[in-house]
């Protein structure tokens, strides 16, 4: 099938995710197209799809290669009736449900906090959560999801082919595009579902069986650098780290890297 607008309508019409479809050839980025579409009022549940993005980032304003005919970039507008401190929740929830959804594809899909879905310790697919709130109550969140889905290696600039892969890399097959952005949406609705019905702690447990608790990472918080070992995520989604002398520190936000070749503390 191709993957175009009309077909994308037709096969997502009447979902509560993907209801309403904006589909784009080119963008500057999904994200400000759906932010734009929220703040005009657009439902919960409507979906912004390109074909490719000019602008597409990741966390900390990177640079999400985004060529056209061989991905996936698309963002969701969420109304949680969660409060703003407890909204980095979403971006975990999403690594679940893409995670769940790219297993069925792969094995060996990993998540690294707080955003990250791995193949074989290789970034597959990034989330990018945006939100805007009005006192203690939010007024929407924009879920952006990339997926390298059949995007060859070559392809990937030459910094971060050693670190990124693509479905088509990992299976050594062509995968549907329209197949898996329907399926996405899907899993997306599920673990949205049942975060509004029974809140984090499905989610954190479902997340902590794909991270692999135990790895040894250093994260980048702000001028801070912290080393330790992973010992899960508390219920506000917060990182728990695990340090040399047995501290045990709480990482709110920053950037994490695995550390090779370390033995356990």
């Amino acid at each position: 099938m191709d993957f175009n607008e009309d077909t994308l309508r037709g096969l997502l019409s009447g979902r509560r995710i993907g209801g309403s479809v904006y589909f784009f050839r080119k963008v500057a980025s999904t994200n400000e197209i759906a932010c734009e579409l929220a703040l005009k009022g657009a439902s919960e549940g409507t979906v912004v799809i390109a074909d490719a993005q000019t602008k597409g980032k990741g966390r900390f304003n990177r640079v999400w290669q985004s060529p056209a005919g061989c991905n996936l970039y698309t963002s969701i507008v969420i109304r949680p009736p969660t409060e703003p401190a407890l909204a980095s929740q979403i971006t975990l929830m999403t690594g679940v449900a893409v995670a769940e959804l790219l297993s069925s594809y792969c094995p060996y899909v990993t998540l690294k906090w707080p955003n990250d879905v791995q193949i074989g310790g290789k970034k597959v697919s990034g989330i990018l959560a945006q939100m805007r709130a009005s006192g203690k109550r939010v007024d929407f969140i924009i879920v952006g999801i990339g997926t390298n889905i059949n995007m060859k290696r070559d392809a990937f600039e030459e910094t971060i082919q050693d670190i990124s892969t693509s479905l088509r890399e990992e299976t050594g097959g062509d995968i549907s595009r329209v197949d898996l952005t329907v399926k996405l949406y899907d899993s997306f609705e599920r673990w949205y579902a049942r975060y509004i019905r029974d809140g984090f702690d499905p989610i954190r447990d479902m997340w902590l069986k794909y991270n692999s608790k135990g790895r040894h990472v250093q994260v980048v918080s702000g001028n801070e650098l912290y080393k330790g070992e992973v010992v899960g995520i508390d219920g506000d989604g917060a990182l728990l780290l695990r340090d040399e002398n047995k501290i045990t520190r709480r990482i709110i936000a920053g950037d994490v890297s695995i550390l090779r070749g370390l033995v356990c503390f």
